[in-house]
């Protein structure tokens, strides 16, 4: 338990009680609306991280608009060059988390938090100006460069509150910050109608306005993290001056002493096969439940979303466990913790796969050369289609690509959209119904899908509320280089996660990476801490993960002293007998 009453370096009284930093020792629903700099920081770390969470995925929930062909007000591109900017993007993301981590260090994760936040704008103009691949891409890029805001989230609220409490800290955090990836799956197509209606349905203006809000979202949530503070008593130049905190010693060395921790490396590894998976997941399940389930994107979004908007309490419940693992069993509970509930994570997303693997799915052996009869639209209605002479899978929901014409009904229409693999929204999706008992989406496994699905979240993000409970302890002097590792693991966890389930059979590739997920999560019982050991390793085993040592008496950027001054400073208590 923290003290009460305690003032900070400028006589101000902190509402929370804090430890002899200053870090507040308590948060939960009580201290959700106090004042002063720990729940302020908590708030502007969480907005932020939503924010660019919500801006990186607004693009991919437009698609179905910028992916139509020009004469439908769309760039016309096609399924590689979306896919590829995708991959693009992720792929920034991993180097500035690992650039973000010495930032932090060095300039304090507020001032870094502000720049990634700044850094995404631009991106977000060049999206929204584009005319082609070139500069999709690019604005692609640069907006995912700020989604490493996670690292700095992570870093700022570890600063200010106390390591009793810091794995519910952080995991709320980012579990709230998470949630930005699936409100902007059910936001952005009701920002997009409400342009429609502005500018008379006129599409190619309306997708390229729709990126004012996230503009807007970053410039506010830049301001009131800037108005903050770097540690809970001010900056980092004025703690330094005072004699406070010790100066940094440059990113550069401690860079060093971060990347020479096997902890900060093994948990690089597990953590992409948490955070990664939902990263994946997020850009997965929409295309799954359309080509498995044949619904249209209205509805397959939100389903989809379904497993992001689980962040709302499951990766609390992930820091709740590993604090409470910690006060009974201390650091060798908090990884056993994060072990057992990853692969049970893993045993969750194999369960998902197998539900569907048995029926006929979209990719299944096996065509239709006459497809003049018993074919419906996504409406529901129900058509007599002649002059298809295309080949489609026995349980196809994707779109025939040949002929652009066709007779519905006796009437010779056209439908757009269907060159160079372009979709647009909503699907005009061709399901055949002869024989239809074998195929996925006529199996009524939605809800038993649906279920396993929430399963698999809820683990998913536990897992990542319990690896921030333990990234704080693994080295203070590099405490902003180890959560860039960690955080960037989760980004390339993403890639690979996108190239295991990749490939035609969705619920195939389910099942391996869940088989992933168990076999990548026993690294686990790698990690250790002297003195406090792992999950099987004891607290006396002759190691030390800290490969290269810090110079003596090397501090983190965190950490600091009150009980003395700089020369021609005021100590702690001279300013409160000044206030008296």
């Amino acid at each position: 338990m923290g003290d009460k009453g305690v003032t900070d370096i400028h006589g101000k009284t902190f509402t929370l009680a804090v430890n002899s930093e200053h870090k507040a020792t308590e948060c939960g629903p009580s201290t959700c609306c106090a004042r002063g700099p720990h729940m302020h920081t908590f708030w502007a770390a969480t907005i932020g991280f939503f924010c660019t969470f919500f801006s990186c995925f607004a693009p991919g929930a437009l698609g179905a608009f910028y992916g139509a062909p020009r004469e439908m007000g769309g760039l016309g591109l096609t399924g590689t060059e979306k896919s590829d900017a995708g991959a693009y993007a992720v792929t920034g993301t991993i180097l500035m988390r690992v650039l973000a981590g010495p930032m932090c260090d060095k300039f304090g994760a507020r001032l870094t938090f502000v720049f990634l936040l700044l850094i995404g704008i631009p991106g977000m103009l060049i999206f929204s100006l584009a005319d082609g691949a070139v500069a999709f891409t690019i604005g692609r890029i640069i907006i995912g460069l700020s989604l490493a805001t996670f690292v700095t989230c992570q870093v700022w609220c570890s600063q200010f509150f106390d390591r009793s409490i810091v794995g519910t800290v952080n995991a709320t955090a980012g579990g709230w910050g998470n949630l930005g990836g699936g409100i902007t799956l059910l936001l952005m197509p009701q920002i997009m109608e409400i342009f429609l209606a502005i500018t008379g349905n006129n599409i190619n203006t309306s997708w390229r306005l729709c990126m004012i809000v996230p503009v807007v979202m970053h410039l506010f949530s830049a301001i009131i993290i800037y108005i903050g503070r770097d540690l809970p008593d001010g900056s980092y130049k004025e703690l330094e001056e005072r004699g406070m905190k010790q100066k940094s010693k440059g990113a550069g060395n401690v860079a060093v002493i971060g990347f020479s921790n096997t902890n900060a490396w093994i948990m690089l590894v597990t953590y992409g096969l948490c955070f990664g998976v939902e990263l994946c997941m997020n850009n997965k399940l929409v295309p799954y439940f359309v080509r498995y389930y044949a619904f249209p994107t209205r509805v397959a979004g939100p389903l989809g979303a379904c497993f992001s908007l689980m962040n709302l309490f499951a990766r609390s419940w992930g820091g709740l466990l590993s604090d409470f693992m910690n006060k009974k069993f201390g650091m060798r509970g908090r990884i056993t913790a994060m072990w057992v509930v990853q692969t049970i994570e893993g045993v969750f997303c194999i369960l998902m796969g197998l539900v569907t693997v048995e029926a006929d799915g979209p990719d299944e052996p096996g065509f239709f050369e006459d497809l003049q009869t018993g074919v419906y639209m996504s409406d529901g209605t129900t058509y007599t289609m002649t002059n298809l002479t295309a080949q489609i899978g026995k349980c196809s929901s994707r779109l025939i690509n040949s002929p652009a014409e066709a007779l519905v009904d006796g009437a010779l229409v056209s439908m757009p959209g269907f060159e160079n693999g372009v979709t647009p929204d909503p699907i005009p999706l061709i399901v055949i119904h002869d024989p239809g008992s074998t195929c996925v989406h006529n199996q009524g496994t939605l809800g038993l899908t649906m279920l396993m699905m929430i399963f698999f979240s809820v683990c998913v993000q536990m897992a990542e509320g319990l690896h921030f409970g333990i990234v704080p302890y693994i080295s203070r002097p590099a405490l902003g280089v180890v959560s860039g590792m960690v955080g960037a693991g989760g980004n390339a966890g993403a890639l690979i996660s996108s190239k295991t389930i990749g490939g035609k059979n969705f619920d195939s590739g389910f099942i391996g990476l869940g088989v992933a997920i168990i076999a990548g999560s026993l690294s686990m019982f790698g990690i250790f801490f002297p003195g406090e050991g792992g999950i099987i390793l004891p607290k006396t085993f002759p190691y030390n993960p800290q490969l290269i040592k810090p110079a003596e008496g090397q501090k983190g950027s965190d950490e600091v002293d009150f009980s003395k001054e700089a020369e021609g400073g005021t100590s702690t208590a001279e300013v409160e007998i000044s206030k008296a």
